[in-house]
């Protein structure tokens, strides 16, 4: 059972063990294809347990405080801690808590990273890796740990078999009943890889009441198969029910439950198949480093509302204004297009989201939408307290710009839309909306935004 980080006390000891053979081409794995997911600091980490570990094997003596693991990286306990745990999560380190007169101490468990070639189709973590460093860093790495073959019309392999070089064996050589002998208490080193794990989150029995055995058997369900769901119901947010609707589209083209066309079948569920957006960019919230409010309480209304937009996701937040209804794949398709286009952080997309549809009768128009992400992204919008300010701002002259317009053609009755009250000085809700035809304001907001 995994210990709680905060049953550890600094003068508490540990000790490192390697699952696996580590190398230091492992450590170029990390640092390139793991650090943008967990960071520097938990990479160091890894690498400095690593040392350890091997200097343990060399000499002998591998136990060691907290307080030294302190020392020797220049950090606090809750830091080291903090990395410790994103180690875990990711799946390179299994962390093991023992109790000898009353005083706990720690085994930890290192684990090899994946090869890059399960890394790039691991269906996870590439996924993430794609949002977070984008298109042309991701082919980037990619590129670089390919292996090319020799090619060519003038080039052949001349490999000499296995049998060309040696004979064949006697009969009474053949067999020996000590050849899979294992050491008492232990097994032989096996290059396994650490992965990330899922909390059994999904919900598998709903999945099999929806299939019928007569279509697809239990027994196509392999291990690899309900990992690769797993992972695939975690990224898009699919219940049992959407996925037994897509295995069974997966499965009438293959006769099989193929890993790789389940996930072409889920991107198409989504409507993403023809951009390289992913759902897991929906599912982020504002980054630290642009966060206000992180560590502190808010002081009125209008703070209280930035924290609200820092910690909810696009996608929670499409939620809230649909009353708790699952977002429309057209409209979470605009959010992956602006937040992977214009790069702009969640957070600011949440106030963007927040402001067309409270001043737009809840409707994401998407050149409307487009046009606002990019002027927003010219302007290097990161905070959410500077979107919000900038949203005011805009919808302040879109007002003033509107009334111009109507006193222009001598109209009367001009219309005002239900603002939220982060967005009023008055802080109460303006007049109740008026009808009025939906593509006549379309194009008034697209003349507006020319005008920018």
């Amino acid at each position: 059972m995994q210990a709680s980080w905060k049953e550890v006390l600094p003068v508490d000891p540990y000790t490192v063990t390697l699952t696996g053979i580590i190398q230091p081409y492992d450590l170029k794995v990390i640092n390139y294809l793991y650090q943008p997911l967990i960071g520097p600091l938990a990479c160091q980490l890894y690498a400095t347990l690593w040392h350890e570990a091997e200097d343990a094997a060399a000499n002998g003596d591998g136990a060691f405080t907290h307080h030294h693991l302190m020392v020797r990286t220049n950090s606090s306990l809750d830091v080291i801690l903090e990395e410790r745990k994103k180690l875990e999560g990711i799946g390179l380190l299994r962390v093991y808590k023992k109790t000898e007169n009353e005083r706990p101490s720690f085994i930890y468990a290192l684990e090899p990273p994946l090869s890059p070639a399960r890394f790039f189709s691991d269906g996870l973590l590439n996924i993430y890796l794609y949002n977070r460093v984008g298109l042309r860093e991701y082919r980037r790495l990619k590129q670089l740990f390919t292996i090319h073959e020799p090619a060519g019309e003038d080039v052949r392999e001349i490999t000499a078999d296995f049998n060309d070089v040696f004979t064949s064996l006697h009969s009474s050589e053949l067999s020996s009943e000590r050849l899979n002998e294992v050491p008492r208490g232990g097994k032989v080193v096996d290059k396994r890889e650490g992965e990330p794990k899922l909390r059994a989150a999904f919900d598998f029995d709903r999945l099999f009441r929806r299939l019928s055995d007569v279509i697809i058997s239990k027994e196509a369900f392999t291990e690899d198969v309900k990992a690769a769901i797993e992972k695939l119901a975690f990224v898009y947010h699919i219940d049992a029910e959407e996925m037994s609707r897509i295995i069974q589209s997966a499965f009438l083209h293959t006769g099989v439950i193929d890993i790789q066309q389940l996930r072409k079948e889920v991107r198409d569920y989504y409507q993403l198949e023809h951009g390289d957006e992913l759902p897991a960019l929906a599912f982020r919230t504002q980054p630290h480093q642009y966060r206000e409010l992180s560590e502190s309480e808010p002081k009125d209304d209008f703070e209280r509302q930035i924290l609200f937009f820092e910690t909810i996701s696009p996608y929670e937040l499409l939620e809230e204004l649909a009353g708790g209804g699952k977002p429309a794949a057209s409209d979470l398709r605009i959010v992956e297009e602006i937040m992977f286009d214009q790069k702009l952080p969640p957070g600011v997309v949440n106030v963007l989201l927040h402001y067309v549809m409270t001043t737009n009768d809840y409707k994401l128009v998407k050149n409307y939408v487009q046009k606002i992400a990019a002027h927003w992204a010219r302007k290097k919008i990161k905070t959410v307290r500077a979107a919000m300010e900038l949203a005011k701002e805009e919808h302040k002259k879109y007002q003033e710009w509107h009334l111009e317009k109507q006193r222009g053609e001598k109209r009367t009755n001009p219309r005002r839309d239900r603002l939220p009250k982060w967005m009023t000085h008055s802080g109460e809700f303006a007049p109740e909306r008026s009808e009025e035809d939906a593509a006549e304001r379309e194009k008034r907001l697209e003349k507006f935004l020319n005008q920018l």
